[in-house]
């Protein structure tokens, strides 16, 4: 809970910032304390309230996951906070898993989201969690992704 008290925090002050310097956009606001990344203040209000409505149920309030998260004979939602592996997958991977949702032996563990949240919407959330990743976590997933990023030709 500290954690997103901190982050809420940090967006109410980046977006009182920004009130008095219409030169300055949003996402240059949102990016200045989160090397490289970027997001809108916009966009991590909504992909937190998205996720607080649709994924802490399983995935906790904070993106800390159900504690037997790597059990393998349990199905229980992994932390996404950065502490768990979620790095490790691409955006389109990320996207996928939201919009497709989870099986294993079968059985749904994760429900699908397609059709019920917009490709907006699951880039909002997708940019929440990964705010609330450490600098290092992120770093090794950007460089991981540099291609998919990158312009091509």
């Amino acid at each position: 809970m500290r954690r997103f008290m901190v982050m809420t925090a940090v967006l109410l002050f980046v977006a009182a910032c920004g009130k008095g310097e219409p030169d300055k956009t949003a996402k240059e606001a949102a990016t200045a304390g989160q090397a490289g990344r970027t997001f809108t203040t916009e966009s991590l209000f909504s992909g937190v309230r998205l996720f607080h409505e649709h994924c802490a149920q399983c995935h906790g309030p904070e993106a800390q996951g159900h504690p037997d998260w790597q059990n393998p004979k349990v199905a229980a939602a992994p932390p996404l906070n950065g502490t768990g592996n979620v790095w490790k997958r691409d955006k389109q991977g990320m996207i996928a898993i939201i919009k497709n949702g989870v099986m294993r032996n079968g059985e749904p563990v994760m429900p699908a989201w397609k059709g019920r949240l917009s490709d907006r919407e699951i880039e909002d959330i997708i940019g929440w969690y990964q705010a609330l990743w450490p600098p290092e976590v992120y770093e090794r997933w950007r460089k991981a992704n540099a291609s998919e990023t990158a312009p091509s030709g």
